[in-house]
């Protein structure tokens, strides 16, 4: 009860050395420190592909989020029977202060879904046979795991035929890791621009859409977004 007896200023200190001892326990006590690690996420707009294989882009809101093309993920993009692959993100991207990002995907198909023929051209591909739970689906499933580096760009507006109609809202998630160590270099522009025709081209290459549905045969998973012509 003495506690209650003590000057305004003196119930003040103590309530603040409280909480410094407690801090570990009850982050309550505390604000979030500046520098922290930010978390964020940024909705899905389009996929789209260059037409020479050598760059892909995410379209976000926010930002457009371009990387080198997997010769593996080229040779699937070319592929009849592309709309059996489910891809997924995984995890966040890690961005570098410097706009730079790295991210985790995988790539899976289930053996009930494939040909002989399918099964045979993935395993060339570099897919790897597994069993898995995913979503509804248990069992033999092919699946490629695989890591994207690229750069984070201011995004621009895009026309809503080089959009992607999704059936449901998809995210890219992200953490900008280096706040500690100094500040973030601003996005620069995207390099997924419109020509005077008025056709897309990503840093000058002419690109396509990769377009994308979540339709029930793609099991809809962190990102299902299935691969149509």
């Amino acid at each position: 009860m003495q506690f209650l007896s003590l000057s305004t200023t003196a119930r003040r200190i103590l309530l603040a050395l409280s909480c410094a001892t407690l801090g570990l326990m009850l982050s309550a006590c505390a604000s979030t420190p500046e520098g922290e690690p930010v978390h964020g996420k940024d909705r899905i707009l389009s996929l789209v592909a260059a037409k020479d294989g050598r760059k892909l882009a995410i379209a976000g809101d926010n930002y457009h989020y371009v990387f080198d093309g997997d010769p593996s993920v080229a040779a699937l993009l070319r592929w009849e029977g592309r709309t059996k692959i489910t891809p997924a993100l995984i995890g966040e991207m890690k961005v570098a202060r410097n706009q730079s990002f790295e991210g985790q995907y995988m790539l899976m198909a289930f053996d009930a879904d494939l040909t002989p023929e399918d099964r045979v051209f993935l395993v060339q591909t570099g897919f790897a046979r597994a069993d898995v739970k995913y979503g509804d689906r248990t069992g033999s499933a092919l699946r490629y795991f695989g890591t994207i580096y690229g750069k984070r760009y201011a995004a621009a507006p895009l026309k809503s035929a080089d959009t992607v109609d999704f059936s449901r809202r998809y995210y890219v998630n992200f953490v900008e890791q280096e706040t500690l160590s100094g500040a973030f270099t601003k996005a620069t522009a995207t390099p997924l621009v419109y020509a005077d025709d008025g056709s897309m081209l990503l840093g000058g290459v002419p690109v396509r859409v990769v377009q994308g549905g979540t339709d029930y045969s793609c099991r809809v998973g962190v990102m299902g977004v299935c691969f149509y012509r």
